[in-house]
């Protein structure tokens, strides 16, 4: 029989640590921030100094923990953003002294609103020359931004994450916003909790980032999903040490799970398989996605078809792909995703790129093979990767382009009449005219108007005026002309002088 106390003890309700998301413009400092508290150098460790995917980190302060939820800053990563808001207590709107409010700068702020969310800005940079933190507070307050100084309620910190200036004073804010928001957990439940990423290693299988949010999650509970239920035989903390087990609020790694979760599903903890399969089975089944990544050609549809094969390191960097490719679609032409995993480039997306016409494998910081290379070449299927997304997104784009017919721009140069007709050959003619509006240019295209119809065109083969070989001849004045026209002329037709040109597409 439990002893009263215990009872009590068992629904009691702990102080959490508060979990932090740092939002900002790319190349802000985001990361130099997360670096100067684990004393790590993850910002080298980053392909093109900038973070690639989400991740979530703990440090400690006088004794009290804090969970960082970093977040990727360029423009692609969008969703990744939003969903680190999602599970996070508090924000860091992280903007550069020297280069203020910039378009991601200003979508982090409407995330924060949106989610209702806490925030700090942290004024980063303050140690270079050409900072200005109060140009920084006057352009946040024009985006409804108002800081304390500003007589708003919003706390701001002038930092240098490169230095380490006030560095610990960013801390004690966030400690004291936790404070005032009065975070509460209950330890002894089973844990619920996020799925912040998720990645296929070669050597451990299904490996995912969780975050614990409630409860505490043990070494070998099952955990659901989504739709799966998996044994927790591997648990680790954010450092990649073994642990026995995870409170709230801690960022943890599981793996050898049986699938692949999604970015941003939601678990929950059993101890025992009974009763995870009872929970299971009351989920409902989702409808199939309308999002279909194969696009079926209609009938009605004109436009070329760029296919992709699509793998990446990680289920984040997939997804902000997938949105950043369709983006590249336009009228001009179709982007139809046949294929969209993660892990590197195998031998079956060579036979499926194989299986599909004009199709190009897009591959994101993942390995390819020798073997499979040369397969690839001697197929000739044609492969882009890269280790930086914007990089890879630009050429991808690049070889999208080289598919689209150019577009042909057609110029009015000037109006002619055909006043007598010299000599008709075949196509060739020799007629002579007087030019009405504009001008006649030598080498121009000819198209025949006759009672208001189009009835034909050609093209210019020799300009003359006054029996002199000239380039053009100006309004209001007579000529000779030699043409090449299908279209036999006739006095008092009009022939309307144009040229056109051939433009490269440009997504």
């Amino acid at each position: 029989m439990e002893k009263p106390s215990e009872t009590k003890l068992k629904n009691q309700d702990i102080t959490r640590s508060p979990i932090v998301v740092v939002m900002g413009h790319i190349d802000h400092g985001k990361t130099k921030i997360l670096d100067w508290y684990r004393k790590t150098k993850v910002v080298e460790q980053e392909s093109g100094g900038i973070t690639q995917h989400i991740g979530a980190y703990e440090v400690e302060h006088k004794g009290k923990k804090i969970t960082f939820i970093d977040t990727p800053g360029h423009e692609a990563f969008s969703a990744l953003r939003s969903r680190g808001a999602k599970v996070a207590d508090i924000a860091i709107l992280v903007v550069a002294a020297e280069e203020g409010v910039k378009p991601q700068t200003k979508e982090a702020i409407r995330i924060i609103k949106e989610n209702s969310l806490p925030f700090i800005v942290a004024i980063n940079k303050v140690d270079k020359p050409e900072a200005n933190p109060e140009r920084v507070k006057q352009e946040l307050a024009q985006e409804e931004v108002l800081v304390e100084s500003y007589g708003g309620k919003v706390p701001a910190v002038e930092i240098s994450a490169k230095q380490g200036t006030r560095m610990d004073d960013l801390l004690e804010i966030i400690l004291l916003v936790a404070e005032l928001e009065n975070l509460k957990a209950t330890p002894e439940k089973l844990a619920e909790g996020v799925v912040i990423e998720a990645h296929l290693d070669p050597k451990r299988g299904v490996t995912a980032s969780l975050l614990v949010l409630d409860g505490t999650l043990h070494k070998g509970d099952l955990v659901v999903v989504d739709r799966d239920m998996e044994t927790v035989k591997i648990l680790e903390d954010f450092r990649g040490k073994t642990i026995e087990q995870a409170y709230p609020s801690f960022p943890i790694r599981i793996a050898g799970l049986g699938n692949m979760p999604k970015a941003g599903d939601t678990f929950k903890a059993f101890s025992k398989r009974g009763e995870a399969q009872n929970f299971l089975a009351s989920v409902p089944r989702e409808k199939e996605s309308s999002r279909a990544l194969g696009v079926t050609k209609s009938k009605e549809e004109t436009r070329p078809v760029f296919n992709i094969v699509l793998k990446a390191d990680v289920v984040g960097s997939r997804e902000a792909l997938e949105e950043a490719l369709k983006k590249l679609e336009s009228e001009a032409i179709l982007i139809n995703i046949t294929s969209s995993g993660v892990g590197d480039i195998n031998e079956s997306d060579i036979k499926l790129a194989l299986s599909t016409r004009l199709v190009t494998i897009v591959g994101f910081k993942v390995k390819v093979d020798p073997a499979v290379k040369q397969l690839a070449e001697g197929s000739n299927i044609h492969m882009l990767t890269g280790e930086v997304i914007y990089e890879l997104i630009d050429a991808v784009k690049k070889e999208a382009e080289e598919i689209i017919p150019p577009e042909v721009r057609r110029t009015e140069l000037g109006r002619a009449k055909v006043l007598k007709i010299f000599k008709q050959s075949g196509a060739k003619q020799i007629v002579g005219g007087r030019v009405e509006d504009g001008v006649m240019k030598n080498s121009a295209k000819v198209e025949v108007q006759r009672n208001k119809d189009i009835v034909g065109e050609g093209e210019m083969l020799e300009l003359q005026q006054n029996k002199q070989k000239v380039n053009e001849v100006a309004k209001g004045l007579e000529f000779g002309m030699l043409v090449d026209s299908k279209t036999a002329l006739q006095e008092g037709d009009l022939l309307i002088i144009f040229r056109e040109e051939k433009v490269k597409a440009v997504i």
